[in-house]
């Protein structure tokens, strides 16, 4: 044993000069060593360990008597010839001085092992499996990947949610070979976060066994591209409803509610038809407001913007917002005592102000407090959150805080869609948060909700700090009763192409002493303007019409009078004014549906500036 060892160490001093130390220090354990032989020019054996021998059972002279092929093949399989019968192993061969060489020879099931520790330490995430689904193995990245410290005795469906398709049918399509398997999109059960993996399944074989091996990538950043695109598309689809339902319905609404209040004009509180006929005035004001909150979600709204200081925006809307809250939550507002203003259109804001607080105030069904604080704020840098950047620059802060019940994860995600709540059927139509988005994104803001069930929830506006002064003008909105008998005077050239709201505005601006010339389209009351002895104080005109739309034909008509103002009138304009702007600081905007008073004062207050 020792002239072998001495021999060995003369031979191959250069890779095994620790071995040295055998000789000097019997008493020194030796590790494993590898099955090893010195293999001559002709194929002559000069040398075999004590592992070659013990592997093969005997000590031999030439190549031919342990392999069946002269000359092994580096990194093959090889077939080996020992003493108990044929084996496979994998051979290694080194080139030596003098034309020698070393051959390493390993068994197969030598080899298994490191392949298996090799793909255990393999970066890409791996499951292996049976027929049945269960997971026989797991490598270390797959369990990083997955959250799992340990995955035995589980099988695929306790690991993953499937969407479409079923785990079980897609793991026996896998063992047919016949089969095209496609890669499938899994959620991870149990995550801290939210985790989606990708799942190919392989048939192959391991550890001497045949089984099907899962192939993981992380698809997590996909699914949230894929479901910003998904939103996105729904959000763009809701706009064109929206628009589409906006404009014919509101002028549907128009005719309704103008009809009705003319109905009034000759009935008392008294009559028996008047109750009948506020019943259908506030139903059509209903049926306004759930368009207009359409529109708003899908940001297609004509806003009215204004210069606003928040402070004195919050404290007029104080009064309305302690009647909604009740008497068992309380009320408080904190102000930034330096507070920049903000553009933004009053009515609206407060709209969204008024639908945070109420959502507040019924997450608190015992009562509690809701805060509402505002403050400057600069950001320095882009803000990234909540899949949205927020650009650097000076922004008012508005934060409406409540105490209550608070939304879970999953919920969250989903409470600025239309039509979605928590609420009880009847208690709420699921706009409310969604047209507070919308108002705020189509303001230029942004919104953030933080919640914890349990604790509370914390609604956050951004809006742009303002340091200009708005110079469009906001159409008058003071309350004149329909019951009022003064009479105004002066020319109004009413063109709308639909037939009941013409005939609505025209009854109403004729009661009012108004002259009034009817136009059903922009090409009919460009040809009446051709009479230079026609004289018109005042256009009203439908902005979206067959042919051409209102923008353009005013723009036209103003070449040849110039000091006629303008009322522009629609239930849907998104788009109408783009690149024209014909003239705006003589023209206002009235949304449809309006009422009688806010037609006629509209056109007077027009008249009078």
């Amino acid at each position: 044993m020792s002239a072998d060892v001495e021999i060995y160490v003369q031979q191959h001093a250069h890779q095994q000069l620790w071995r040295c130390n055998i000789v000097k220090h019997a008493t020194v354990a030796e590790p494993p060593e590898s099955a090893m032989l010195t293999v001559g020019k002709k194929g002559t054996i000069l040398f075999m360990n004590q592992a070659a021998r013990t592997l093969i059972g005997e000590r031999v002279k030439s190549l031919d008597r342990v392999f069946f092929t002269n000359v092994p093949l580096d990194g093959q399989v090889q077939t080996l010839q020992t003493t108990r019968g044929t084996i496979k192993a994998s051979v290694e061969v080194q080139r030596l001085q003098g034309d020698r060489s070393q051959i390493f020879v390993t068994p197969v099931a030598d080899e298994q092992r490191t392949q298996t520790k090799a793909l255990k330490d393999l970066p890409i995430p791996l499951l292996f499996i049976d027929e049945q689904g269960l997971i026989n193995e797991a490598n270390t990245a797959a369990l990083t990947l997955l959250g799992y410290s340990d995955l035995s005795d589980k099988t695929l469906p306790d690991v993953f949610d499937s969407h479409g398709v079923m785990i079980s049918d897609w793991i026996s399509a896998a063992c047919n070979d016949n089969s095209v398997v496609n890669a499938e999109f899994l959620r991870v059960r149990g995550a801290t976060k939210e985790t989606f993996v990708q799942v190919a399944l392989k048939q192959m074989e391991h550890s001497s066994k045949s089984c099907l091996v899962a192939v993981l990538t992380d698809a997590t950043k996909l699914k949230s591209l894929e479901a910003q695109f998904v939103q996105s598309q729904k959000m763009q689809a809701i706009g064109q409803l929206a628009g589409g339902v906006a404009h014919d319905f509101n002028n549907l609404l128009t005719a309704i509610s103008g009809h009705c209040d003319l109905m009034l004009l000759r009935h008392d509180a008294g009559d028996q038809d008047y109750a009948d006929l506020m019943q259908i005035h506030q139903n059509a004001n209903r049926a306004a407001g759930l368009v207009s909150q359409l529109l708003a979600f899908s940001r297609k709204q004509t806003l009215q913007l204004e210069q606003l200081d928040l402070r004195n925006t919050l404290s007029d809307l104080t009064h309305l917002l302690n009647r909604l809250v009740g008497e068992t939550v309380t009320l408080t507002l904190t102000h930034d005592p330096v507070l920049k203003a903000v553009r933004a259109d009053k009515r609206q804001l407060e709209q969204v102000i008024m639908n945070l607080v109420v959502n507040a105030r019924d997450a608190m069904p015992q009562g509690g407090e809701i805060k509402i604080q505002t403050e400057d704020q600069t950001l320095a840098a882009p803000l990234k959150r909540d899949r949205v950047t927020v650009p650097a620059g000076d922004y008012i802060v508005v934060r409406v805080s409540d105490e209550g019940v608070g939304i879970d994860e999953d919920a969250l995600q989903k409470i600025f869609e239309p039509f979605y709540t928590t609420k009880r059927v009847g208690e709420g139509t699921g706009l409310g948060l969604s047209t507070a988005y919308g108002i705020v994104k189509q303001t230029g803001g942004f919104i953030f909700a933080d919640s914890e069930v349990g604790q509370g929830t914390c609604f956050s506006l951004l809006f742009p700090a303002s340091e200009s002064a708005v110079s469009l003008q906001r159409k008058s909105t003071e309350h004149v009763s329909p019951k009022a008998t003064e009479q105004c005077s002066g020319v109004v050239l009413l063109v709308e192409d639909e037939a009941p709201v013409r005939a609505f505005a025209s009854r109403a601006l004729s009661m009012r002493g108004f002259e009034v010339i009817e136009a059903d389209s922009a090409e009919s009351a460009l040809s009446l303007l051709e009479d230079e002895n026609l004289k018109v104080d005042i256009f009203v005109t439908d902005v979206v019409m067959p042919g051409m739309d209102g923008p353009t034909w005013v723009q036209e008509a103003m070449k040849r009078r110039p000091d006629v103002n303008v009322i522009f009138i629609s239930g849907y304009a998104e788009g109408a004014f783009k690149g024209q702007c014909p003239l705006l600081s003589k023209s206002v905007f009235l949304p449809k549906p309006f009422s009688l008073a806010e037609l006629t004062s509209t056109v007077q207050s027009q008249l009078s500036a």
